[in-house]
């Protein structure tokens, strides 16, 4: 094998310049498709071996699925913080039962696969439950008595439209959980939650976990160590892992001294937060300490978050860095 695979996390900019906002405008469907397709033909020009959707349709990870379900109501949202570097934002409130999804997310998929070249991967990027009932302020204790039920329902709700993107064609899927770093005390009972769902999924699919700190406006906002996660990793069958490594304060491979992972590792060698543009020489340095735990062919090179907040220029420098860095090191 010569080189590195390489990915993107999920979120890609929009292509015109929008004030950067937790809360997105809102798009039509004609609009949707038109950007996936950029999405899609964009990310594959600059030879990445594994894009998204691009997801930049997306009010933001959790409103776009919050504003396409019935249940949920965004009048009179209270502020909730999270975390504690100040975060927060108005969350909807859950006011019956949680039904009827209209996310698209089989179709989404299908337009960028349709539009990406045949040998590039499209996987499909889904919040993940935790992340979902996390901001959604619950009302209907009769229906949702607790924390658990809320989460459980948002996974119910995932799972058909998975399923659909599955019989597309869909081959990968990859889940989205940063506020097991926000909540960690809640992260072992979400990881059994989202086990759940998974292993309803049929086996032949590729499943991906991204675990991060947030990344509102490109900044970190949640600081606990995935050392302090570990019983939840071990809880989650997941094929790769897709995680923060070269802005931490902290050697996030010692996680692998306490788990014996068995898959792929998409280590972040590029910072999304940052406008400087890496050498090929820092990723390098960036990458070889986790050639101590992990061969080549089970490293993937990607970045630590996604450049949804990330300027399109600035985007495309560093995922082309990354592709250079994937072929010659």
């Amino acid at each position: 094998m010569s080189g590195f695979r390489n990915t993107v996390v999920g979120s890609y900019p929009r292509p015109e310049k929008l004030a950067d906002t937790m809360k997105r405008p809102v798009m039509n469907r004609d609009e949707v498709d038109d950007y996936i397709k950029w999405a899609a033909k964009d990310q594959a020009s600059l030879g990445l071996d594994t894009i998204t959707d691009g997801e930049g349709y997306r009010e933001n990870m959790y409103y776009f699925y919050q504003k396409r379900i019935d249940g949920i109501t965004f009048e009179d949202m209270p502020k909730v913080s999270f975390g504690t570097a100040g975060f927060g934002i108005e969350c909807p409130r859950v006011i019956g039962e949680l039904k009827n999804p209209r996310f698209d997310i089989a179709r989404n998929w299908k337009i960028a696969r349709d539009a990406a070249p045949n040998g590039v991967e499209v996987k499909l990027t889904v919040t993940g439950p935790h992340v979902l009932y996390r901001f959604s302020v619950n009302e209907r204790k009769d229906l949702y008595p607790d924390a658990q039920a809320l989460c459980r329902a948002w996974a119910n709700v995932l799972r058909d439209e998975i399923v659909e993107a599955i019989a597309l064609g869909c081959e990968h899927v990859q889940f989205d959980e940063p506020m097991w770093t926000e909540s960690p005390e809640e992260s072992l009972w979400a990881a059994e939650i989202l086990a759940e769902l998974i292993e309803s999924l049929p086996k032949k699919v590729r499943v991906g976990l991204h675990v991060c700190g947030g990344n509102p406006r490109r900044k970190r906002v949640y600081f606990t160590k995935y050392t302090d996660l570990v019983e939840a990793f071990k809880a989650v069958p997941v094929d790769e892992l897709l995680l923060e490594h070269c802005t931490l304060s902290y050697n996030m491979l010692e996680l692998f001294d306490e788990w014996d992972f068995k898959g792929d590792l998409a280590i972040g060698v590029i910072d999304q937060r940052s406008d400087a543009l890496e050498s090929i020489e820092e990723i390098r340095e960036r990458l070889k300490p986790a050639l101590d735990y992990f061969p080549a062919d089970r490293l993937i090179l990607t970045s630590e978050c996604g450049f949804g907040h990330v300027p399109i220029d600035v985007t495309h420098a560093k995922l082309k860095r990354l592709v250079e860095a994937s072929k010659v090191l």
